[in-house]
């Protein structure tokens, strides 16, 4: 499972938590996938927002909980893990390189996401939901 969580005045406005697609070797490769996913929603959002008069600054900055996820978004070049990755999915270090998107690495235990996606002992549950709904 994976997925991402866009958030506006202390509410979820849009989200995304599905099986991946595509099948993936390793954690950096399936957090640079969400990635990737995630971009092209912010990119729409953005887009839609300044269509009914809602301009926002860009880049969009977007949370990630894998420091090597977000090392290969800055360049591929040298990465044995980015030699199999469909080309399709390096679209977000196009948004990077063209100050679209920035990338903030967030610890796990801050990643919001984690609740639709993965067990969470009962403290980190109420810690996410309370991320959630901005409390």
């Amino acid at each position: 499972m994976s997925g991402y969580i866009f958030r506006m005045a202390r509410g979820a406005v849009s989200w995304s938590f599905k099986l991946q697609a595509t099948v993936v070797l390793s954690t950096t490769e399936a957090e640079y996938v969400v990635i990737t996913r995630a971009a092209q929603q912010a990119l729409w959002m953005h887009s839609f927002l300044g269509e009914i008069g809602l301009d926002q600054p860009l880049p969009t900055t977007l949370y990630c909980d894998n420091a090597s996820a977000i090392a290969l978004t800055l360049s591929t070049k040298g990465h044995q893990q980015a030699k199999h990755i469909d080309i399709c999915h390096h679209y977000i270090c196009e948004c990077v390189s063209d100050g679209q998107i920035t990338l903030q690495h967030v610890p796990s235990v801050d990643n919001i996401a984690d609740v639709f996606t993965k067990a969470l002992t009962k403290a980190l549950h109420i810690n996410n939901m309370k991320g959630l709904y901005g409390f």
